[in-house]
């Protein structure tokens, strides 16, 4: 992970004065020319530009200096007699792994002395001087070499630059120096009209723990500008059946994108991205056993131009909420785009929006209607989240849109900013699990024989999930409990646990089917669909250390 510290540098030259001593000679005066006290005609300095120190003497006639080495420089060349200070200073950074060396001939009334001048062979080098960047920000792939080691090379990066740059970096030793990358560094989108710089910087610290800068990365990012603007509306509105129910009735999908331009339309991508989108959506079981049931569309959404700005500029005006993991959107404009499937139960179908964005979040709008008793419209919203084929896209589209949903479950993680719930949150949990039959995933009951899942925990089927009643979810660290230590819904990065995978497969037959299950049922079925792969990744936040998690589902009453 990338060190940020507080350090006082501007974004040009780092300039650190320092005299240290060296190895010393015999004597310290010839004819003409005496050194301060102290001095023992040898300096040592850092391997940066701009180091500087200071050679002081007393000359008893006018006297010249003279210095052949490129890397150096120094003033005054000549002068009259009395004490006299000459300043050296490097004029490049020393990369060549050894300390070089460089002698500075004094010469004054017939006489002559030299100071020997070294400059250390420490370096660190990164691959590039700058990297520049469109509005539309990408991965930042970069690499440096250094010959110092972990404990005594550190990376700076001025402030704000983790708001919109997010990274991790990790290294790798080769036999004679140190390389290191920055690995998953991404460059996030712009839309401000702003455009932005930031840097970041190797760094070694002198003997009093002063920062030293060895090599120095600028990052440019251009601003959003008004760029390219759609002019053919014709494909807007046009609806493809990208699967077709074979059982049932045949639950509806309607997954559309935001910020997609016509050319993008026209070209195809669009439709690899909803395709690739619907692919997703049936990857995790039992949802990817139950495909046969689900009527899937996609649905052609022009928009304007590709910025987020919460305007006109796309069709559902989406924008991420910086202050939060979510993302805000006009629900009634999606509403009107999902009515354009002909003959669609809208009250009853659940919309997907892929935002044409690359950024980590994630949210769900969940629709209750006091009217109706069974109303179970949802809008999803994820954003292309590293690429089509990501994981991180996979597994953060199927929590929004399976899991809260289609499903109806509860995040089963905990936010820090939460403590334990209170009488109120208890009220309203049971009051959505009785009423709506939403999350059924999470409870406040600890008792296994009282929870909603007690049956899966004294089930000898499911002893290897190890279901249990797991304190904390529901955003909260106390006074609701989940089934499972991980889980889709808590971590992204495991399957739908036990209870979880019951009440999809319950939803499923009641809309397709219009009946319920019983419990022995879905068990049956579920032996022959267990899920097969359990993964872990660190998703761990650059600030905070806190877990990467998408934002809570939003829920609005019509």
């Amino acid at each position: 992970m990338i060190n940020k510290k507080n350090v006082l540098l501007s974004l040009g030259l780092v300039v650190i004065s320092l005299v240290m001593t060296g190895c010393s000679e015999d004597g310290t005066s010839s004819a003409g020319i005496t050194w301060e006290s102290g001095f023992s005609g040898t300096t040592e300095m850092y391997p940066v530009v701009n180091q500087s120190s200071e050679i002081k003497f007393k000359a008893e006639s006018s006297w010249k200096a003279s210095c052949s080495a490129k890397w150096l420089t120094f003033s005054p060349k000549s002068g009259e007699k009395g004490n006299q200070v000459i300043t050296v200073a490097t004029t490049s950074t020393n990369r060549t792994k050894n300390t070089r060396t460089a002698q500075l001939t004094i010469e004054s009334g017939g006489s002559m002395k030299t100071v020997t001048i070294k400059q250390r062979g420490d370096y660190a080098v990164f691959e590039h001087d700058e990297l520049n960047f469109t509005s539309d920000g990408g991965p930042l792939n970069e690499t440096f070499v250094s010959s110092l080691d972990q404990d005594n090379l550190f990376v700076y990066a001025t402030d704000g630059i983790d708001e919109w740059i997010q990274s991790t970096n990790s290294t790798d030793r080769t036999r004679q120096e140190y390389k290191y990358s920055f690995q998953n560094l991404r460059v996030l989108p712009n839309t401000s009209k702003d455009p932005r710089t930031g840097a970041f910087f190797l760094m070694m610290k002198d003997k009093s723990g002063n920062p030293l800068a060895l090599d120095t990365l600028f990052i440019y990012q251009e601003g959003a500008s008004d760029g390219y603007q759609s002019t053919d509306y014709s494909q807007d509105g046009k609806v493809s059946q990208l699967n077709i129910a074979s059982q049932g009735k045949g639950i509806p999908i309607v997954i559309m994108g935001d910020g997609f331009v016509d050319k993008e339309i026209a070209d195809g991508s669009y439709s690899q991205t909803m395709n690739q989108a619907m692919e997703h959506l049936f990857s995790e079981e039992p949802i990817k056993s139950l495909r046969e049931y689900f009527n899937v569309y996609q649905v052609n959404a022009v928009s304007k131009r590709n910025i987020f700005d919460g305007t006109s500029s796309t069709v559902f005006g989406t924008v991420p909420d910086h202050q939060t993991m979510g993302i805000d959107v006009d629900a009634s404009q999606v509403m009107k785009y999902v009515k354009k499937v002909e003959g669609i139960d809208s009250i009853h179908a659940l919309a997907v929006v892929i935002m044409n964005m690359n950024i980590n979040k994630g949210v769900t709008y969940m629709m209750a209607s006091n009217k109706i008793s069974d109303y179970s419209y949802s809008i999803a919203l994820c954003p292309v989240i590293d690429s089509l084929k990501s994981e991180m896209f996979r597994s953060v589209l199927v929590h929004e849109a399976v899991g809260h949903g289609f499903a109806k479950l509860a995040d089963e993680y905990v936010r820090s900013t939460e403590g334990s719930a209170t009488d109120d949150d208890i009220k309203e949990l049971k009051e959505r699990h009785e009423k709506y039959g939403w999350f059924l995933n999470v409870d406040s009951e600890k008792d296994s024989t009282k929870v909603l899942w007690t049956k899966f925990i004294y089930d000898a089927e499911f002893a290897n999930e190890k279901i249990g009643t797991y304190e904390g979810g529901y955003t909260f660290f106390k006074g609701v409990y989940r089934p499972s230590e991980e889980s889709m819904m808590r971590s992204n990065d495991a399957p739908f646990n036990a209870p979880s995978r019951q009440v999809i497969y319950n939803k499923v037959m009641k809309m397709a089917l219009d009946r319920t299950p019983t419990y022995q049922e879905f068990v049956e079925f579920d032996k022959a669909h267990k899920p097969t792969t359990w993964k872990y990744r660190d998703r761990t936040r650059q600030s905070g250390g806190d877990i990467w998690r998408p934002a809570p589902p939003r829920i609005i009453w019509r």
